[in-house]
């Protein structure tokens, strides 16, 4: 009889630090941020976006995929309020086949796709920040610009 509950003794030990850990004081930590994504002014078709926290701001990165310019990202509640650097990786297909040559999906064939933006924006180089506030609609548009110097190819071959 003692060892049950020495167990739920430690199980609401470990709720209660989990609770306090990821904000169950009622307080709103996050929100779900949706919008469109452009680039060069053109909405992107497919892609992602990644909001990575700075400064003060606690949680988790948080990453939504690009479908026709929007995005919505809602999983864990949405993205941590605060600031973040975001960003964003913005595909085009080029309306050819070719065969996969990462190692994700190696020898299938997939559309090829080009890179539009400029490759700083797709890591820890982006200086794109926006700021997520409790008290908003969640509604943050994105925006970045065309590479200057056209479309990069991705790491892709054909047969």
């Amino acid at each position: 009889m003692t060892d049950h509950f020495e167990h739920r003794g430690r199980w609401s030990t470990i709720i209660a630090l989990s609770c306090l850990v990821a904000g169950c004081s009622g307080e709103q930590n996050s929100k779900v941020v949706f919008g469109t994504v452009r680039c060069g002014g053109e909405p992107v078709a497919i892609g992602y976006v990644r909001f990575v926290p700075l400064e003060a701001t606690r949680g988790p990165a948080s990453t939504g995929v690009v479908t026709d310019g929007q995005y919505r990202i809602e999983s864990r509640g949405g993205v941590p309020i605060g600031k973040h650097r975001v960003e964003v990786l913005a595909r085009k297909k080029t309306g050819k086949r070719v065969y996969d040559t990462t190692l994700v999906m190696e020898g299938a064939e997939v559309d090829e796709t080009v890179l539009l933006g400029p490759a700083q924006y797709e890591g820890e180089q982006s200086p794109l920040v926006l700021e997520v506030t409790a008290d908003s609609d969640g509604h943050l548009d994105i925006e970045i610009p065309r590479n200057p110097t056209g479309p990069r190819p991705e790491m892709r071959a054909t047969r």
